[in-house]
């Protein structure tokens, strides 16, 4: 039997010696694993571990996650060779002695130099390093993984063009796969190309070899501005001129005589290849039923800005898709699919672009790869005026709509970039950003896109992208907020401003108005703007994963494991909201084990800790037999609320010192089961005793509470004075009075009625509905009340959290 392999060039696994995959569980574990891989054996310092892995929080916190995940990869590497991690005080390391590593195979080989090592080198580079294995949220990860992936890259193109020139004496010795993957690793190997031609041209195929030759001269001018060398030019005027011939064909017997009907056959035939030729079209057609694409991110060429790039060809898929209703996998697909993985993820086709400006002119060379085979069927370059971009959009999408058969239907509400023509490149520019989606681009997208949406109210486009920007920043990561300068509660507010512009709805707004109505677990509203979304955009991902989050909190598990799995295969290896979806609709269902796998996949692709799924993975693990299961899964839910924004504490006139100590405790059960909101009883008993079993919530209550009717939230709150208490989010003092016919005024910025102030309040569908203004806008928000933990304390569920509170005595004017 083999010794158990990791492999790390291209996507990331374990194998044991017979092949069989080894599941590692999280995202950071696996790179944890990866890092040690490329340590050579020697033993890595703790805290250069740590500071890799978990550089958001303390370096305490950070070697306990540290801690967790050695834990879990112990757990699941010892059943195949037992030791294989060395640990002490200080450092970690791996014994690599025991395990085949592709790496150390292919610098082993690319060091050979024989034609023979470098021909399994390059079989070996299946792609570029750890390519499905990135983390975002952590910035020296990412450096280490971008370095390492470009030293093993220029290893790999030089041994493509050292075997290339031993191939170039010798073509006959080549084979068409290797070429193809020398070509894959370094576009612009010209020696690959020559050993290509002088193949084509030695098999008799000289005006292939010579389209060869032109076809990487016109790569090189339009990506490098550079010509071919005088070797390559050379050769095709050697094959143009008939120099490089096949070779003769020996042993034929001269052919003595030929049967009438054997004559005929070959006349009939060579008149049908004849006409063949004359009539076949210069690129094949590609079938009509083929419509599943996969849009990868458009390249910048000379004077294009990379963020431009990616817009536009993000506005292209969506001009593509309301025209003609092509399936199109998510935009994010298209950044984390795996090169040649794009067959199994359901793609028939892939769409490439690169993009430049010549003068005032834009130029897009497009080209469609059909998966298949891997083999170009279409390539066109189309050029329009640089100072509208939408013509040379319109233009590609009427050619590939042309090429794969589509027919294209009239522009509906919203139209695509209603936009004056000097603000399409901005916003474009702006949409690459937000698509890129790193703290950095983000802030880099709202200081862009701010003004144009100042400047073109009534404009769709630039209010959506800005909308996913502010929700980032409302309910993301740290980083967001911090990086663009703002609070995460004006993130919010800027946020409810756009929303309450109402004007021409398009699918991204709808899906914010659809998450916003979620957390606030208004299910009618969130369904309903789902669904609006989906009949603008058939495939928005976005939206089918809140309609698919949607049904399962409600109920509806077998709508929402449809709808959850059409968002996952639309958006592979990118759906992390699809995997929330499915791990809530099969907890709800009772099967743990499949709630425990979607849980897995949705935190590991998550682009941070998502304490919805921190808290579903405590409780499944708590009705696990081994109960240090469930209380590891708790501490990692306990660990990621002490994480949470460090800029929540910083809103107007209030500054803590030591924003830990002023606002963070560890969550009790009941707490962290609140959070996500199930509507079935049986769900939520479910998850507050698997909590409970995980949290050690000794008195906690057995279920978990109805939201209050209408008559008794007027009867509590109405000419009543309501006083915050603390909570596991918000330690910080806040008050409520409300008149009883309304008037509202909140003492404390950290209340339900954000950065404080007046309002007023009514009653609507159950709800407790507050109204006030900022900046201008008139704001409104509805929440649900319930029964909290003891007599007389309840909780405000909204759409910025949880606010428990209790009543003041005595009633007010």
């Amino acid at each position: 039997m083999d010794a158990p392999a990791i492999t790390l060039l291209g996507a990331f696994g374990v194998t044991d010696g017979a092949g069989t995959p080894v599941r590692i569980e999280t995202r950071k574990a696996r790179a944890l694993l990866a890092v040690l891989a490329l340590a050579d054996g020697r033993p890595v310092p703790r805290e250069r571990l740590a500071g890799l892995l978990w550089s958001r929080g303390e370096m305490r916190q950070a070697l306990a996650s540290l801690s967790q995940a050695l834990y879990s990869l112990r757990r699941a590497l010892e059943p195949v060779v037992p030791g294989l991690l060395v640990t002490d005080g200080e450092c970690v390391a791996l014994d690599r002695s025991r395990l085949r590593i592709d790496v150390q195979a292919f610098e082993r080989c690319a060091a050979d130099g024989t034609e023979a090592a470098l021909r399994r080198c390059l079989a070996l580079y299946r792609d570029d390093l750890l390519d499905d294995l990135a983390i975002d949220t952590e910035e020296a990860y990412a450096e280490w993984r971008s370095s390492e992936a470009a030293r093993l890259h220029d290893r790999a193109a030089s041994a493509a063009a050292g075997l290339m020139e031993l191939w170039e004496a010798r073509p006959e010795a080549a084979d068409a796969a290797t070429i193809d993957r020398a070509l894959r690793i370094d576009p612009y190997c010209e020696a690959a190309v020559r050993v290509r031609m002088r193949r084509l041209a030695s098999a008799g195929r000289q005006a292939a070899a010579l389209e060869q030759a032109d076809r990487f001269a016109r790569r090189l001018d339009d990506d490098l501005g550079t010509a071919p060398s005088t070797a390559l030019t050379g050769l095709r005027d050697r094959i143009r001129s008939g120099d490089v011939r096949p070779p003769p064909r020996m042993g034929l017997r001269p052919v003595t005589r030929r049967s009438a009907w054997g004559l005929s056959a070959i006349l009939t035939a060579l008149v049908i290849a004849v006409a063949g030729w004359l009539l076949w079209p210069r690129a094949p057609a590609i079938p009509a039923e083929a419509t599943r694409l996969l849009v990868r991110p458009f390249l910048a060429g000379p004077n294009v800005d990379p963020g431009f790039a990616e817009g536009f060809g993000d506005d292209l898929s969506t001009a593509l898709v309301r025209r003609s209703g092509l399936t199109i996998l998510s935009r994010e697909a298209g950044r984390t699919v795996p090169e040649g993985n794009e067959g199994r993820m359901g793609a028939i086709h892939v769409l490439h672009g690169r993009l430049r400006r010549d003068d005032d002119a834009m130029v897009l060379n497009a080209w469609i790869v059909a998966t298949g085979d891997g083999q170009e069927v279409w390539a066109e370059r189309l050029s329009g005026d640089g100072g509208d971009p939408r013509a040379l959009r319109d233009l590609a999408v009427a050619r590939v709509a042309d090429r794969i058969g589509l027919a294209l239907g009239p522009v509906h509400a919203p139209r695509p970039l209603d936009l004056p023509a000097a603000a399409v490149a901005p916003y474009l520019s702006a949409l690459g950003q937000v698509r890129a989606g790193s703290p950095e681009a983000t802030a880099r997208a709202v200081a862009a896109l701010v003004p144009l949406s100042q400047a073109h109210p009534g404009a769709a486009e630039p209010a959506a992208a800005l909308a996913l920007a502010y929700e980032r920043i409302a309910f993301g990561a740290d980083d967001f907020a911090r990086v663009a300068g703002l609070h995460r509660l004006e993130g919010y507010l800027r946020l409810k401003v756009l929303l309450a512009r109402g004007g021409v709805p398009h699918p991204d707004l709808l899906a914010v108005r659809a998450r916003l109505a979620l957390r606030r677990l208004d299910f009618d509203a969130a369904e309903a703007a789902a669904r609006r979304a989906l009949a603008i955009e058939g495939a928005h991902v976005a939206a089918l994963e809140t309609l698919a989050r949607t049904q399962a909190l409600r109920g509806d598990t077998g709508a929402a494991v449809a709808t959850a799995l059409r968002a996952i295969g639309l958006a592979p290896g990118a759906s992390a909201r699809g995997y929330e979806a499915l791990a809530l609709a099969r907890f709800a269902e009772g099967d743990l084990r499949a709630a425990r796998a979607a849980t897995v996949s949705a935190l590991d692709l998550a682009r941070g800790p998502s304490l919805d799924m921190l808290t579903l993975a405590a409780a499944i693990e708590g009705h696990d037999e081994d109960r240090g299961r469930g209380q590891t899964a708790f501490s990692a839910l306990a660990s990621a609320v002490e994480s949470l924004p460090f800029a929540a504490w910083r809103v107007g006139r209030v500054a803590y010192d030591n924003p830990r100590a002023a606002t963070w405790r560890r969550p009790t059960p009941a707490e962290a089961a609140a959070t996500l909101g199930f509507a079935d009883p049986k769900a939520r008993a479910s998850l507050l005793a698997g909590l409970v079993r995980a949290g050690g919530g000794a008195g906690a209550p057995s279920s978990l509470p109805q939201p209050l009717s209408a008559e008794a939230l007027r009867a509590l709150l109405f000419g009543q004075e309501v006083v915050g208490e603390t909570s596991w989010t918000v330690q910080q003092p806040w008050s409520q009075l409300r008149t009883k016919e309304g008037a509202l005024v909140q003492t404390g910025a950290f209340g339900p009625l954000p950065a404080g102030g007046d309002g007023t309040s009514r009653v609507l569908d159950g709800r407790l509905c507050d109204s006030w203004v900022w900046s201008g806008a008139e704001l409104e928000t509805c929440q649900l009340v319930f029964p909290g933990a003891g007599a007389g304390r309840y909780v405000i569920r909204g759409e910025i959290g949880l606010f428990p509170f209790t009543v003041a005595q005595g009633a007010r004017p």
